[in-house]
């Protein structure tokens, strides 16, 4: 394995369980971003969507049917986040959460694929 994919699958290895990390724990109060209207949903957008451009370089992925794969993988991996959460103290699982992950992971996705494939 050359280093360059290499350090592709620390950086989405590392993310991943990072996200893992910061959702077992509970919220914490006052924190003024978290309030915004929105930034909850922005958030999962962002997170899940930088989780499928991770996953996409490091999986490198030759064809559009094994890029979709990698992204059901990342979506997948939000929606085990969720349950996750549901033994989380301060926590809860949310549909409309993960369809947000679902939303950054396949927009994301998509813009990766036109880049790639152009």
């Amino acid at each position: 394995m050359e280093l360059r994919t290499l350090l592709w699958w620390v950086l989405f290895l590392s993310y991943a369980g990072l996200i893992f990390w910061l959702s077992d724990s509970p919220l914490p109060q006052g924190v003024p971003f978290i309030e915004l209207p929105g930034a909850d949903r922005a958030y999962h957008f962002f997170e899940y969507g930088l989780l499928a451009f991770l996953g996409l370089q490091a999986f490198s992925p030759a064809t559009r049917r094994q890029s979709w794969k990698v992204l059901a993988l990342c979506w997948l991996y939000g929606l085990s986040d969720e349950i996750h959460q549901l033994w989380v103290p301060g926590r809860s699982a949310d549909v409309l959460d993960w369809l947000i992950d679902g939303l950054g992971v396949f927009t994301v996705g998509l813009l990766w694929m036109r880049w790639h494939w152009l």
